[in-house]
């Protein structure tokens, strides 16, 4: 999962724009989601297997966090060497993918990325209201220089 400082601001923008009832929840949520298991790993007696109380109540942070990290990956791609994008996934370290602040982008751009995320939240689970919404918010953060706040 992508956890750098970058995503976690994003994601908590998002989530507090998609669904604000989850915001006093983000900071815990956010955290579990960017656990990398032990291992062997042991059977969780939790219903997600990281110690939040209900799946429901988590559901679009986690779809946020797995799309942020298909997002980011695909705007590494404007950025870079391929074997610096490597790099920073080896050490795990996504904060390495993208220069900061983010350089101002097209709007053709902002649609792929659009597109992108869209299709990612839709295929995490997210109905195509709020995939809309979701990836609608997202394009509004990045247009308006999301990385700077």
């Amino acid at each position: 999962m992508t956890h750098g400082a970058f995503a976690t601001e994003l994601g908590r923008r998002l989530v507090e724009k998609v669904a604000p009832d989850e915001s006093a929840m983000f900071e815990q949520t956010w955290k579990a989601l960017g656990r990398r298991p032990t291992w062997p790993r042991r059977r969780s007696p939790e219903p997600l297997g990281f110690g939040l109380p209900e799946a429901g109540a988590v559901l679009v942070t986690a779809i946020v966090s797995g799309m942020l990290t298909t997002v980011i990956e695909d705007l590494a791609k404007d950025f870079g060497s391929w074997w610096g994008r490597a790099l920073a996934r080896l050490r795990r370290r996504p904060e390495d993918l993208l220069p900061d602040p983010l350089p101002p982008l097209s709007a053709s751009r902002l649609e792929e990325i659009r597109k992108i995320a869209y299709k990612r939240a839709r295929k995490l689970g997210l109905s195509e209201a709020r995939a809309s919404a979701l990836a609608d918010a997202l394009v509004s953060e990045l247009a308006i220089g999301g990385s700077d706040s």
